[in-house]
Formats: structure tokens, sequence, C-alpha cells
């Protein structure tokens, strides 16, 4: 398996108190924004009450978004086009700005996803790669269902622990864009960590352990079966 993975999407939920917020409010958290290097958006959309947002579109796929809820707002990276270490500045530029807009004190929990692409360097199919090879499931499926499959995988949940405060939910499986990239999907739940607004860095810390989550543990774990056929078991 390709040991460098394509990243597709960056995204960050971060939950308050629930508030009101006013367009005035927001235009002005807008105008501030563009005035960052690292967190200026080139369009705002008000017309959903209750569901605000700013964003930007580069070249055909990518969009950034920063959408504004009741009780949270959230930075997502559509098609990314910018390293994680990039998102992770402006994700916290952006995050002090509004909660000093918003008057925010702090926020009670937060999640963060990532999901990102492996290229298969022994087999084409990543399909066949994961359900026959990694869930040894050749020719038991089609008897019982009797329809093709378009996407098929695993979906794992590792839930938060004394030594890990935070659960994992995690999919692992065929990518519909790419017939020989497994997909991956990682989204941490950090929901007993109250962050500050000096303490925003702690979001991107547990970021970049989500990084070294699929980095660590999910590569290898897939790598071991993507080896030639005639040394498979």
């Amino acid at each position: 398996m390709q040991a460098e993975d394509r990243p597709i999407h960056f995204s960050a939920e971060l939950l308050h108190l629930p508030c009101k917020h006013e367009v005035s409010v927001l235009q002005k958290l807008y105008f501030d924004l563009s005035q960052t290097r690292e967190a200026a958006y080139d369009n705002t959309d008000f017309s959903l009450p209750g569901r605000f947002r700013f964003f930007s579109r580069r070249g055909a796929r990518t969009l950034s978004t920063f959408l504004f809820l009741p009780d949270r707002f959230m930075l997502a990276e559509e098609w990314v086009d910018i390293p994680l270490s990039d998102f992770l500045t402006k994700l916290e530029r952006a995050a002090g700005l509004t909660m000093d807009a918003l008057n925010i004190p702090f926020l009670p929990a937060h999640t963060v996803t990532l999901r990102t692409t492996f290229a298969l360097t022994h087999y084409d199919d990543a399909r066949r790669f994961l359900l026959d090879h990694v869930c040894n499931q050749e020719d038991r499926l089609g008897p019982y269902f009797r329809r093709p499959i378009a996407v098929g995988g695993l979906r794992l949940v590792f839930p938060e622990t004394p030594e890990h405060p935070s659960s994992y939910n995690v999919v692992i499986e065929s990518f519909r864009q790419s017939q020989h990239e497994v997909y991956v999907e990682v989204k941490g739940v950090f929901a007993r960590q109250r962050v500050t607004r000096d303490g925003l860095s702690l979001i991107a810390d547990n970021f970049r352990a989500v990084q070294g989550f699929v980095v660590d543990s999910i590569f290898p774990f897939l790598n071991q079966y993507d080896t030639a056929r005639e040394n498979w078991a």
C-alpha cells in the first residue's frame, strides 16, 4: 500500500451554549476574517434562518465552509487543496475571532473529522481487497444478497477509555471515485474537554492525534494485507 495518503476532507464541529446569531454580528465577523491571511472567505449565505455560512470555492471541487448553527459552528474543507497544518492554523484563528464576536466563553465539546484515501499496491479493486481478503468473504456474500456491491468495508467504534479521552468512529471502505483506493474516515468525539478561548490549541492537538491514528494504526493494519497474491495464506 502506498504510504503517502491523499486527504480529501478536514472538518471540526465546535459546540457551545445555544444562542441566537444576529446577521449584523456575523457580517462584522465576516469582515474581520477577511482581514486575516489565514481565515478569509469569498462569499456569505444568510438565506436560511438559523443556518448561516461563509464559504469559498476553489477550482472544480474544493469548497471551504464556515457554518453557524444555534448551538455550534463548524469549519470544513471538502476536496482539500491545503495541508492539515494550514487548516489547523485557519481553525484556531477563525474559532478565536468567532468566540470573541459571539461572546462564547467556552466550548463544552467538539468533534474533528479527517477523510483520506490510500492507494493499493498489489490489488486493483478495493472492494475485493477489503471484502474478500481483509474480511475473508470471498464467494460468501453473493449467494445471500444476489446483487452487485458498489461499496464495502468496515465500520469500527473505539469508545472513550481512561487512557483515551475521546471516542473514534472509523470507516474503512472502497472508494467510489477510484477503484484501487481505500477510503478512510476517522471522526474523533471529544465530549468531556472544555475548551476556552486561550485553549484552542487543544483542538488542533486532537486533530493531530486523529491523523496519527490514521498513520500509526489504520495504515499498518491495512498494509499487512496488501501483499502479492502468492504470499497470501
